[in-house]
């Protein structure tokens, strides 16, 4: 999800100047709720284009406002330390590794908790139901657990109280996907929310889906070791409704952006590309609940697990292509791959499950698993994945 660069963390900071106020809202001209003495502690809550959100504790009392970044010590490593995190539209990714928290809304968000980051922040809202940032991560929120509706009007409910690009953005993506949608009642599993259109999907057809769904998941989480906090939002559409919805490259059949969302690809719904399709975006769902890794790592490992294989003609182009530079190294190879076109993506993705294959076949003892739970060593298992692709 485009541009919003919002951050929880639980470093505390401390007030600058004698006198201080502390505002009910990021407007200078906002009412001021105390007068905070210099050197106070301030934990942030959290942070938008200087603003910060912070609680702190006057004379025996926990209070709750809004400060700008000049009137804080502490901003530099305060700065440092949200730089070396991810944001919260990382695409395909776990939005922010940050510490886990039960009154952190982006660390819910970060371990796939959208529903309660939500629950935490419509209550913030109560408190403050005019604070553009509380209403622009509300809709992140909404939109992350399929609650489109509901985050259409949190971001208009900014917009209207603060002009900002990146929630507009959010915005034109949300209502082109309610223009496009035509699904109808879910179905629900321990695992998922189905969401598909009947007018091409039976019901029954979908049910079957809902089994093969918590099938993949089951087997795709036992080799990568991942596991869900709140159900998985899966929406199935026709090609035509998939592109109009996501505005996608034309090469695209899949999306995960918090919600998995596949085009059926196929004149009967459920056949096995459609299954595939939901197994390879189940897979990036699965690496985004473990942590933040590259996009060869996410491709490859999910072409691999929803059973695609490289025939040899195309492991001697990668090969080729590699010994000539024409595809860089894993290290970097690009985060964005939604706007190559079809031939760079091909290599691409060529190159992603040649590297995966390379990895299962020379680091199986290491394994997949000790992996993710180790990524520290990623960089050296990609620089040996570099030389195998260049050398073999």
């Amino acid at each position: 999800m485009p541009g919003l660069a919002l951050l929880f963390a639980v470093a505390a900071l401390t007030v600058k100047e004698e006198g201080t106020g502390l505002r009910e809202s990021c407007e200078p001209g906002e009412g001021v709720i105390g007068r905070l003495a210099a050197g106070t502690p301030a934990a942030v809550r959290f942070a938008m284009n200087g603003c910060y959100a912070v609680e702190v504790v006057q004379n025996g009392q926990t209070l709750r406002g809004f400060l700008a970044a000049s009137q804080l010590n502490g901003i530099d490593a305060w700065d440092a330390a949200r730089r070396a995190a991810p944001s919260v539209d990382s695409p395909g990714a776990s939005p922010l590794a940050v510490v886990p928290a039960p009154d952190n809304p982006v660390a819910l968000l970060s371990d796939n908790r959208p529903g309660e980051a939500l629950a935490l922040l419509e209550r913030a809202l109560l408190d403050a139901p005019r604070d553009p940032q509380l209403l622009a991560l509300a809709g992140v929120a909404a939109f992350r657990s399929d609650r489109g509706p509901r985050a259409i009007g949190y971001w208009k409910d900014s917009l209207a109280l603060r002009p900002d690009p990146s929630v507009q953005r959010m915005l034109d993506t949300a209502l082109r996907e309610q223009n496009a949608d035509r699904t109808g009642e879910p179905l629900h599993s321990p695992r998922f929310v189905f969401r598909f259109d009947p007018a091409v999907m039976p019901r029954e057809t979908a049910r079957l889906l809902l089994g093969v769904l918590e099938q993949e998941y089951s087997r795709i989480s036992f080799e990568l070791g991942c596991k869900t906090a709140e159900r998985l939002a899966v929406i199935a559409q026709t090609r035509e409704d998939y592109m109009r919805a996501t505005g996608a490259a034309e090469w695209s059949g899949g999306q995960y952006d918090g919600r998995i969302r596949v085009a059926l690809l196929e004149s009967e719904p459920g056949g096995p590309a459609t299954r595939r399709a939901l197994a390879h975006e189940i897979v990036h769902a699965c690496l985004a609940a473990t942590g933040n890794w590259p996009a060869w790592l996410h491709e490859g490992l999910a072409q691999k697990l929803s059973g695609e294989m490289l025939s040899e003609p195309r492991r001697s182009a990668v090969r080729a292509a590699a010994k000539a530079n024409v595809v860089p190294s894993l290290a970097n190879f690009s985060q964005t791959w939604s706007r190559m076109s079809s031939g760079h993506a091909a290599l691409a993705y060529a190159t992603a499950l040649y590297a995966v294959e390379l990895f299962y076949q020379f680091h199986a003892a290491y394994g997949i698993r000790n992996l993710l739970r180790n990524p520290d060593q990623l960089p050296r298992i990609m620089t040996d994945l570099d030389a195998r692709l260049r050398d073999e």
